[in-house]
This record gives C-alpha cells, structure tokens and sequence, in this order.
C-alpha cells in the first residue's frame, strides 16, 4: 500500500545539514519504497524541490547551539490548507515539541502522529521540565515516539514517559563508499587529520586542536582539516596560528565534496564534549572506509563503543589522550587499515533502505492502532 506521508522539520530547513540532512534522506528512502512524500516547515528562505514554507526561521541559541525556528502565528492556518490539500495518511513531525509549525501539526492532524525525537542533553533538558505543563497535552496526541538513540530517548522520557522505539539515524552508505576526487588542499606527502561540523564550544574542536599541536612534535606532517562553520571559527583558527598548528579551515561544503574530504583523510576524528545524540559523522567517515577517533560521551559510545565497529575512544576534553591516538594510527598503515575495513563493515547496518523499512512498520503499526488511521488506510494515492 502507497502512503502519503506529511515530514515536518523542527527547524530552519534553508540550512543544511543535522536534522535537516536526515529527514531529505528519510524522504529519499521513503520514495524509494514507492510512497508520496512532502517535507514542510520553517525556512530563512525559498526552498526548492516541492518543499513547503509555512513559516519565517529566527535564529535563538539552545543549549549552546545557534538553531533557526518558526515563530509566526500564521503557520496555524498555512498548516490547515496544507493539510487539506495534501490529505497526509501519517505525518511524522522531527522533535513535536519544538515550537511552532511542529505544535501547528501536531495539534491539527487528523491521522496518525509519528514522532521523532533527536535531542541529547547529559545533564538533562532545561526546556522540558519547565514546559511540561503546557507540552503534555500535545505529546498526548503523538501516536507512535521515536527516540534516534537511547541517550534520545533518556532526555526525552525522564519528562514525557511512554512507549518510545529506538531507530538510528540512516545513512546513504554507496553515497559514502563511492570514490572521490582528492581536493587539491589535500596532497599525499600529509596526514590529515579530519573534523566535519558545527564550530560551537560542544563540538570540542578546541581540544582537537590543542591535541593536533602536540601530536605534530612526533608527525610533522600533520595536518587538520576542518570542514564547517560556525561562531567559534576565529577563536579556533587564532588557537590553530598560537599552537603553530597546520590547519585548513575549510567552511560549508556540499555533498559531493564532504565525500571528497572523508576519502582524502588519514583519520576522520569527532570531538565532541557533550550533547549528541548519535554520531552522524561517525557513520558517514566509516562508511567512507576510514578510521575514526572520538569521545566517550554517551551518543557515542552507544553507537561506537560496543567493539562490533573500528572506532578509537577518549575521554571528552583530553587533549593528551586524543594525541597519543592519532600518534598511534599516523604510525601504523596496517592498524589504519584494518579499522577502516570494520567500520565498513559495521556502517551497512545503519544504511537508509533498512532504516526506513523501520519506518514504513511503525507508520503501518500506528494506522492499525488509530481510529483516523482505520478510515485513511484505504485510501490509495491518487
């Protein structure tokens, strides 16, 4: 049975990358097994390929991390006409709590509500207990809970208790494991050293690069690359020029050349001091077939630390122990090897024609379990 499925974004969709990545990936695979898809949300600006903009995107800093979200009443009515002309089966709304078009969608819809949740925070949510009051009878109306991890799935369920499946995020593993053209900032007589994301203070990049100084005194030719952007990348390159550390600070890349930049580096490394739920980078560099070096905080350790995968784990914000890794796979090409080839191996699993197999049951499973969803389950695409 073909579904028309309504995916609502939590946040600036004129952005790329986090979750916006993953839900344009989710509704690739969606497609792929057949179903009509229609991605809606806030956005700074136009949006392209039949996504909807039903709000203007503010930007507000939560915690410690710059995110743009919708503010304008006038998504309330802008969600009615969507939903009367698209006449969704399911609508699956990325973190339902988020103001506004999220609680808009979530309030209005007449069918099922898949809901996932991304957020991780160690130390708990500080908007969640404070919200719970006015956020429980809209949690109420989420059919199906989705948790990205169960360190997602922790920080959501200490406030909103319930039922919650545990489905990673995907990756498009032949995007990753295609060979690339190496970037001409990246030539063989270096090691380098790879960073990808946002340049905030959770990222730990400062760490990275104080590890990277001391590393160099052994490897002269290393070398950080740092793809991404963000409010710290001047503290981080004025740190990089005092260390007399060889970095390249890179900026936003598209896709193809993100592939690029993970095939030309030695060691793919994710430093981050908190606040991640899962790990992304870490699934695409080892499906890129590299090796890969990152902290035991909680989102990664429950995707890299139970030794089925080649990952390398420190202490978050230990610069030493960072070092001493990379000093260690820098001189040793077998090791290098021998990590890649696990994480290859281990990447498949996360691969989005599974993960959304996953999603396609829970959408099915909750149209049996709704009364809206016995009366739409009939209906075919037109």
């Amino acid at each position: 049975m073909t579904l028309r499925v309504g995916i609502c974004a939590p946040y600036d969709l004129a952005l790329d990358g986090g979750v916006n990545s993953h839900i344009r990936a989710q509704a690739r695979a969606l497609r792929d097994l057949g179903h009509y898809v229609c991605v809606f949300g806030a956005a700074s600006a136009p949006l392209d390929g039949g996504e909807q903009r039903l709000s203007g995107s503010v930007s507000m800093v939560v915690h410690g991390t710059e995110t743009g979200v919708g503010v304008d009443p006038r998504a309330w009515p802008r969600v009615r006409r969507l939903f009367a002309r698209e006449r969704f089966d399911v609508l699956h709304v990325h973190e339902p709590l988020m103001p506004i078009v999220p609680w808009c969608a979530t309030w209005q819809a007449r069918v099922p509500v898949v809901g996932t949740f991304h957020t991780h925070r160690e130390n708990g949510h500080r908007f969640y207990p404070l919200s719970r009051p006015l956020l429980a009878p809209l949690m109420r109306r989420v059919t199906s809970r989705i948790a990205v991890s169960n360190a997602a799935k922790r920080t959501v369920a200490l406030h909103f208790p319930g039922r919650y499946a545990v489905v990673p995020n995907g990756i498009d593993v032949a995007r990753f494991r295609k060979p690339a053209p190496r970037p001409s900032n990246m030539p063989l007589d270096r090691f380098h050293v790879l960073s990808v994301g946002r340049l905030e203070p959770r990222k730990g990049v400062d760490h990275l690069v104080d590890a990277v100084a001391i590393a160099a005194r052994e490897i002269p030719t290393l070398e950080l690359v740092i793809v991404g952007d963000g409010p710290d990348r001047e503290a981080l390159a004025a740190r990089a020029s005092h260390a007399r550390v060889a970095a390249q600070f890179v900026g936003r890349v598209g896709d193809d050349d993100l592939n690029a930049y993970y095939h030309a580096a030695d060691v793919v490394c994710a430093p981050a001091t908190g606040g991640e739920s899962f790990g992304i980078v870490l699934l695409e560099a080892m499906a890129a077939g590299r090796p890969v070096v990152a902290t035991e905080i909680d989102g990664y350790v429950e995707l890299a630390g139970g030794g089925a995968n080649g990952a390398r784990l420190v202490p978050p914000g230990d610069a030493d122990a960072l070092a001493r890794e990379l000093t260690a796979l820098a001189g040793d090409a077998p090791l290098r090897a021998r990590l890649a080839a696990k994480n290859v191996e281990f990447a498949t699993r996360f691969d989005w024609a599974a993960v959304a197999q996953r999603l396609e049951a829970i959408y099915f499973e909750a149209l049996g379990s709704s009364s809206a969803g016995l009366q739409t389950r009939s209906r075919s695409i037109k």
